[in-house]
């Protein structure tokens, strides 16, 4: 009896509790008032107070986890509990050692990725053009890295999961490497055989290129999930120094050792970034998660996620248009040297690799993306309109003159625009697919960085394809122009329907909270 009666004092004592803690959690839920109001949120799927981020007027749900598995298997894997205290704050005191590794890892490779890219700029067209190849054939050459990102990124982003991002990613820097020094063999080649053969090692590497960087990108997202903005920034560093050391290391090494030497030395450095991937990039979360693809049709329907890929065009178009029309501009207009024309290139480079990433800071602290999307446009379009200048500023309202300062300016002021509109796209992105409901995990991440892989490679082939038609038929200045007012144009988009989402969100406010209220008194 006394056994029996201890036992029920302990079930009694067990309730009170529970009823205790269920009281208090409805007592706090009710008591919002119109003073202290609840925030407006977005219920989808299972619904964690424990885990939610503040984005806009809605809050996020808490990502599943899965807690299956072997101890074994959890130990080996990198998982989102094992990096939380670290993924708070992207910076070396408070990252652990996987995250950092796996960043330097990637931003290593990166480099040596746009360096290889763009190593070939100063010496190939010659080349090229003394074996047989026309003008056009060279720019095709040139364009179809572009093409075969944009097909193949998304694909990547797709079956990332069922690849496996790790493997994708050492896979995609040894492919590339490969590709980098079969191209230096090419040499031995003429004619249409050493035509064929350029557009398939280009293929081949952009191939590789693609699924490292889209795996490169799915993976910082993992290991970052609340610092997106300022690990895309910091990347642009690495990219950028690639972007600028790429050409003078290509014609130094060109002139050292021929046609070989650049691509040999720049294919070994990527294989040997290929090896320490793989050493010191741990297996990732996606391994344990079940194989399973997005599709990308369910991406591209949400209207946020459209309008936001477009916009990964226009500020690519924006980063490239200059590049086959600039200099002969510069040097038939203010008789530059080529010395002082890459001295302009590398100013409006650098300028962007040194501001990305406190714009990326910015973009996570602040949470003001869409501000900071719409005044990059805005400055984007004057600086464009600033380059040459434009017809329209300069003889019909004579408020710019052509002076060789003002396109330096514009130059600095277009770099100093790219900056915050790049580093908010991808969280844009990313929110964009939370709202619409898609479950938070490497899929997801995955089809997010093939997307914007994809509209970067739209905007790389397009811009410098357009820019020079428009400057071989109406002349550099009102090829800036169009450009300008394309930009303009997407601008006036992105605020309309900016401002429609706004007012959309703010007519439900009044529902969201009593639906809140409800689950939560339900869950209790």
């Amino acid at each position: 009896m006394e056994e029996v009666e201890m036992e029920e004092v302990n079930r009694s004592g067990q309730h009170t509790t529970e009823d205790s803690q269920a009281s208090m959690d409805r007592t706090s839920v009710l008591s919002h008032s119109p003073d202290n109001p609840v925030p407006d949120v977005q219920i989808v799927g299972s619904f964690n107070s424990n885990s939610t981020e503040e984005h806009g007027k809605q809050w996020w749900p808490a990502s599943s986890t899965d807690d299956s598995g072997d101890d074994d298997d959890d130990d080996e894997v990198v998982t989102k509990e094992e990096d939380q205290e670290g993924s708070q704050c992207f910076c070396c005191p408070k990252g652990s050692r996987t995250q950092i590794l796996t960043f330097i890892c990637i931003g290593i490779s990166n480099l040596a990725g746009y360096c290889c890219y763009s190593i070939i700029s100063p010496f190939f067209p010659e080349v090229a053009l003394q074996r047989g190849a026309s003008q056009t054939t060279v720019g095709l050459i040139f364009g179809c890295f572009a093409v075969v990102s944009f097909f193949a990124s998304p694909i990547f982003g797709k079956y990332i999961t069922t690849i496996g991002s790790r493997f994708m990613l050492v896979a995609g820097v040894c492919v590339a490497g490969c590709c980098s020094m079969m191209f230096g063999f090419l040499g031995y080649m003429e004619g249409t055989t050493f035509v064929v053969f350029c557009f398939l090692i280009r293929t081949m590497e952009a191939l590789g290129v693609s699924a490292y960087f889209t795996a490169g990108t799915a993976i910082l997202t993992h290991a970052f999930p609340t610092n997106v903005a300022k690990v895309m920034g910091t990347l642009e560093v690495f990219t950028g120094l690639g972007l600028m050391a790429g050409p003078p290391l290509g014609g130094l090494l060109y002139g050292v050792g021929g046609f070989k030497m650049p691509f040999l030395v720049v294919g070994g450095m990527m294989l040997c970034c290929g090896g320490v991937v793989w050493i010191l990039v741990p297996r990732q979360d996606d391994e344990k998660e079940e194989k399973k693809t997005t599709s990308l049709l369910s991406f591209l329907r949400i209207p946020t996620m459209a309008l936001t890929c477009g916009l990964t065009v226009v500020m690519s178009c924006s980063l490239s248009f200059l590049d086959p029309v600039l200099q002969p501009y510069l040097s038939d207009q203010f008789k530059l040297s080529p010395t002082d024309v890459g001295l302009v290139f590398l100013l409006w480079s650098g300028v962007y690799t040194v501001t990305a990433p406190a714009w990326g800071f910015v973009a996570d602290i602040k949470k003001a993306t869409r501000f900071m999307i719409t005044g990059g446009m805005v400055v984007l379009t004057v600086s464009v309109l600033m380059i040459a200048p434009s017809p329209l500023l300069s003889d019909y309202l004579h408020i710019l003159p052509v002076k060789e300062w003002v396109t330096i300016v514009g130059c600095v002021l277009m770099s100093l625009a790219c900056g915050p509109a790049f580093s908010s796209i991808f969280n844009e992105m990313l929110w964009a697919a939370s709202d619409a409901g898609i479950e938070d995990n490497f899929a997801t991440y995955g089809m997010v960085s093939g997307l914007f892989n994809a509209g970067f490679s739209v905007g790389e082939f397009v811009g410098p394809t357009a820019s020079s038609a428009l400057v071989e038929k109406f002349g550099f200045p009102w090829a800036t122009t169009v450009f300008g007012g394309f930009t303009l144009f997407y601008t006036v988009v992105l605020v309309i329907f900016y401002l429609w989402d706004y007012f959309k969100h703010s007519r439900g406010t009044t529902t969201k909270k009593y639906i809140f209220l409800t689950f939560e008194c339900l869950r209790h």
